[in-house]
């Protein structure tokens, strides 16, 4: 069992900016939400203790690493940081908001959204790229044992793809939301939602 974890929602998703491998720190928010996926992980792990654990190296996957932790009481040290769960490279659109990128750029803007599959940002990657990170990723664990990934939307969404041997372009708009964990099995997937509720904000 494959369970995928979003980090939760950052300063940067609030305001809609492209992320990719730049830092936006998590909110309250999504602090919140990391707790109530670590929460549901805990209710549903057979081995709370030594199930595999890999993130992302970013910095808001490494909060919400932390945080999940705290949750299955463990340290975040047990943990492996895999560069090959790094969010989509958004090159020079990073930091950057939609509206932005296409007052300024946009030829560009349309040539990707012709084919967001195969086309790259400028100085960026495409989802196929993506796509074949997370599969060369897949091909090196033990797919037969409980493992948890922290990781970013778009590679989730082409991690899903390859966990169930679907045509990536199937899973280019598969939601990914920042409270709940998909779970991946012999060839599918569910949402499992968690607990969460926005009063946990403190």
């Amino acid at each position: 069992m494959l369970y995928i974890l979003r980090h939760g929602e950052t300063e940067w998703n609030r305001s809609g900016r492209f992320q990719g491998q730049n830092n936006s720190p998590l909110t309250d928010r999504g602090k919140a939400q990391a707790r109530a996926m670590g929460r549901l992980l805990r209710d549903r792990l057979e081995d709370t203790e030594h199930a595999p654990i890999s993130a992302s190296p970013l910095g808001r996957t490494q909060q919400a690493l932390e945080i999940v932790c705290e949750e299955l009481g463990r340290q975040p040290a047990t943990a492996r940081n895999d560069k090959a769960l790094m969010k989509i490279c958004y090159g020079d659109w990073e930091g950057k908001t939609a509206t932005e990128v296409a007052l300024h750029d946009r030829a560009a803007h349309e040539l990707r959204y012709q084919d967001r599959l195969r086309n790259r940002v400028p100085n960026g990657e495409s989802y196929l790229d993506i796509y074949h990170r997370a599969a060369a990723w897949l091909a090196g664990i033990e797919l037969e044992r409980e493992t948890v990934v922290v990781a970013h939307g778009a590679f989730n969404r082409m991690l899903i793809a390859a966990a169930c041997g679907h045509d990536p372009e199937l899973h280019l708009d598969t939601q990914t939301p920042q409270d709940a964990i998909y779970a991946a099995t012999n060839g599918s997937y569910q949402l499992v939602n968690t607990d969460y509720r926005d009063e946990e904000i403190t």
